[in-house]
């Protein structure tokens, strides 16, 4: 393949246009247009070419025996490449390609779904017609579980999600809170308004609120409001502090963190749904997902 042919076809598959290409090795999208019609760039750019679009000067001129380059390098060039609003959809087709396809296209695995959705991501997480026997939407989901850990996703680009869980040395359950404190937390947000709370809050960048403010603006009696915002501090999911006032200072609420919410409901969705749809799953783990305790004897007794 001709250079200039390579460096538009390498710029398209990153979704840059060629002002975007030109501003990023400074110049003007008019001497990209004339390189992909047959001109030939000054030697001096093409190292930087190659690091904006992700490969080796060898893969520039079709050297299709180049030898291999240092993988953590080439992907933080490839990701470079990207316009940075796409970066971290890129990671996500990344990532579900490395770890989902070793899963499903061996053997006689391959069904007329997965050869059909071979090209990730899929065009909707959501589709009524998997399951001919319900009308109820449902996710589609990938499932991969072996002895090094435990990797979940939804190849899709209306909820990509991806989870990827390394079994740590000592096991997953070794990191679990105690039973208690899960029952505290469940507890408070099957509280009368408390999800409802909630979702008003991550609805909003930043700010205090006080009880009243918060009942009204999610609908709810201000008993429940009072109910639930003390339970939810105490799980540590908001926090409270005072304002002073002209007349008296007064309670108001904020979040605690902005990271652990939308996940922990996107899981919890994961966890409730009715019916299941597998665009993979994979079960290939002889052990338990999570180990049995040992007992300890006090050997004074």
């Amino acid at each position: 393949m001709e250079l200039g042919k390579t460096i538009a076809a390498l710029r398209k598959e990153r979704g840059m246009t060629q002002e975007q290409l030109g501003q990023a090795l400074g110049v003007s999208g008019q001497a990209v247009s004339k390189w992909e019609k047959g001109g030939a760039p000054d030697a001096e750019l093409l190292p930087a070419i190659a690091d904006r679009l992700g490969v080796t000067i060898d893969t520039l001129y079709g050297r299709e025996n180049a030898p291999a380059a240092d993988i953590r390098a080439t992907l933080l060039r490839h990701l470079a490449a990207i316009p940075a609003e796409k970066r971290m959809d890129e990671l996500f087709r990344l990532l579900c390609c490395t770890f989902m396809r070793p899963y499903y296209v061996s053997g006689d695995v391959l069904s007329e779904l997965t050869e059909a959705l071979f090209d990730l991501p899929v065009k909707s997480c959501y589709s009524s017609d998997i399951i001919s026997h319900t009308e109820e939407t449902i996710w589609l989901r990938s499932s991969v579980i072996n002895e090094t850990g435990v990797q979940l996703a939804v190849p899709a680009e209306d909820c990509p999600m991806f989870l990827l869980m390394p079994e740590p040395a000592g096991g997953y359950e070794a990191n679990f809170a105690d039973n208690d404190a899960y029952r505290a937390l469940f507890s408070a947000l099957a509280l009368p308004g408390a999800l409802e709370i909630l979702r008003m809050l991550y609805a909003h960048k930043s700010g205090y609120h006080s009880a009243a403010a918060i009942a009204k603006s999610v609908g709810v009696a201000l008993s429940d409001a009072e109910r639930a915002l003390p339970a939810l501090c105490d799980c540590h999911l908001l926090k409270k502090t005072e304002v002073e006032l002209e007349d008296a200072p007064v309670e108001v609420f904020s979040l605690r963190d902005y990271d652990s919410f939308v996940p922990f409901m996107l899981l919890s969705r994961w966890m409730c749904d009715k019916f299941d749809s597998y665009f993979c799953h994979w079960y290939d783990r002889d052990a338990p997902l999570l180990r049995v305790k040992e007992e300890t004897h006090d050997e004074s007794k």
